[in-house]
């Protein structure tokens, strides 16, 4: 019934893992894994792979370091995906995806139902974010650490193989699905464990850059239940994600040329869509970025 999709940096998956969805899923599976051992795939590319490979209607994409706390998952998520008008579910995400390019927890309410590990601060923290009376949140945009749909939306969708890296990805697919007029969905149903955290580096950034340049023209996306203040402040927001996307780049040592062009780009597309926006002394500001938190990077 479900196909799990597993890009593995190993030749293989954990036992441990192996052991784990055996003993919890509930529902006839295969594993499908992907040797990236050689590091010859993106996970895009990886994913695709792993779909054209699968025998199974249900298809689930995880990462390689979780383990499942639920008992019969596997037919929970079969139940929500029944519904022929669902897209992509997943146990993490946020209900705006704006046309400025950023993390989803950072643009507007979010869901999770999440156990998470986190190293720097040496915590586990059991993350369950809902109003605790429905057993699913729409959202737009979907964590990658777990994210499942029907095959068959692959003959409308996929992962964009223009893309390179292991970033971005599950920003690609769910907005993909909200585009082709599904809905995605938070579920609070699946609770998985999550060993390792995201890593919000300087690819990350470039595919979501990337992709949301690809994306302006459906830009912002948002759920239809989202209040009517939170979208009306959206603007505001992209300001913001603005300013942040430009610290971010100069600290993680893009280009000034890079940063300038990128940064104009999204000013050009906001004042296209009636969204004032004043960003002056550009250069000044990747300067000063530079000067306080990354002076390794300060004459590129």
């Amino acid at each position: 019934m479900i196909s799990i999709i597993i890009c593995s940096k190993f030749e293989n998956i954990s036992q441990v893992l192996r052991k784990n969805i055996e003993e919890t899923i509930g529902v006839h599976y295969e594993i499908v894994i992907i040797d990236n051992s050689k590091s010859q795939y993106s996970i895009f590319s990886a994913y695709n792979k792993g779909v054209s490979l699968s025998k199974h209607p249900y298809l689930c994409f995880i990462h390689e370091d979780v383990i499942f706390k639920t008992q019969n998952w596997g037919k929970n998520l079969i139940e929500h995906l029944k519904d022929k008008k669902t897209g992509v579910i997943g146990v993490a995400g946020g209900k705006i995806a704006t046309r400025i390019p950023a993390s989803w927890w950072t643009v507007g309410p979010g869901y999770k139902n999440l156990v998470q590990h986190y190293k720097k601060k040496n915590t586990i923290a059991t993350e369950t974010v809902n109003d605790q009376t429905n057993i699913k949140q729409q959202v737009v945009v979907l964590d990658g650490v777990f994210l499942s749909l029907r095959k068959e939306l692959f003959d409308t969708i996929r992962f964009d193989e223009e893309l390179t890296g292991f970033h971005a990805y599950d920003h690609d697919i769910t907005i993909q699905s909200v585009m082709a007029g599904y809905k995605n969905y938070v579920v609070f149903d699946i609770l998985l464990e999550h060993f390792s955290e995201g890593n919000l580096n300087a690819q990350y950034y470039a595919n979501l850059i990337k992709l949301y340049k690809k994306r302006k023209d459906y830009l912002p996306i948002f759920t239809p239940d989202l209040p009517e203040d939170i979208r009306k402040n959206i603007p505001n927001v992209e300001r913001k994600m603005l300013n942040k996307l430009l610290r971010r780049m100069a600290r993680l040592g893009f280009s000034t040329k890079d940063i300038i062009t990128d940064i104009v780009f999204f000013i050009d597309s906001l004042k296209k869509n009636g969204v004032h926006v004043q960003l002056k002394n550009i250069r000044f500001k990747i300067l000063i970025t530079r000067l306080i938190n990354s002076p390794k990077h300060l004459f590129k």
